[in-house]
């Protein structure tokens, strides 16, 4: 009798040990580059808001190796001295979607909208506010414990961001930026 309730014991260790790392492995989470869900980054260029600026984005899935990432983003640039050499800064926030092809490397592409408002008061401004308009081309990178790196060039349609300047019109220019963060 003792010898057949050793002999069930060591079966059933043995095939625990067996299929341990089968159960292990069935319990393991898909990596942050393979799903959808929320990001933060922290970056410089117009899809930041500015010279620094933080962005929340959404990441969803549509296949394998396509996902739509809505975003916005608030941040600060530096505008320059006023004519009483007092400084200035532009206060900004985006929004726009990305399009973003690939696995855990991916190419991105997106139109976005950015809302400056300026930080100061000066009696010789002549606006404060802008309205840009942005696309761009770029790459972004996911580790699979979700590390997030980006960098991108694209086109900003914006007026002149002197404030004062009475200058209204709208003009073509490039932009870089570049961001880090985390896929939850």
């Amino acid at each position: 009798m003792i010898h057949i309730i050793k002999f069930k014991c060591k079966s059933i260790f043995f095939a625990s040990i067996l299929f341990f790392p089968c159960i292990l492995m069935s319990q393991e989470m898909p990596s942050a580059s393979k799903k959808d869900g929320w990001a933060v980054q922290l970056g410089a260029g117009f899809m930041y808001s500015g010279n620094i600026g933080i962005l929340v984005e959404r990441q969803f899935l549509l296949e394998k190796k396509l996902r739509v990432s809505p975003f916005i983003s608030t941040g600060f640039s530096e505008g320059g001295e006023d004519p009483q050499l007092k400084k200035y800064y532009w206060y900004g926030n985006a929004a726009g979607v990305n399009v973003e092809l690939g696995g855990k490397h991916r190419l991105v592409l997106g139109p976005h909208l950015v809302f400056q408002n300026l930080i100061g008061n000066s009696a010789d401004a002549k606006k404060n506010h802008l309205t840009n308009y942005s696309f761009i081309l770029g790459y972004k990178g996911t580790a699979g414990f979700g590390l997030i790196w980006q960098v991108f060039i694209g086109d900003v349609f914006s007026q002149d961001d002197d404030p004062f300047s009475s200058n209204l019109t709208y003009s073509h220019r490039s932009q870089v930026g570049l961001g880090l963060g985390y896929k939850f």
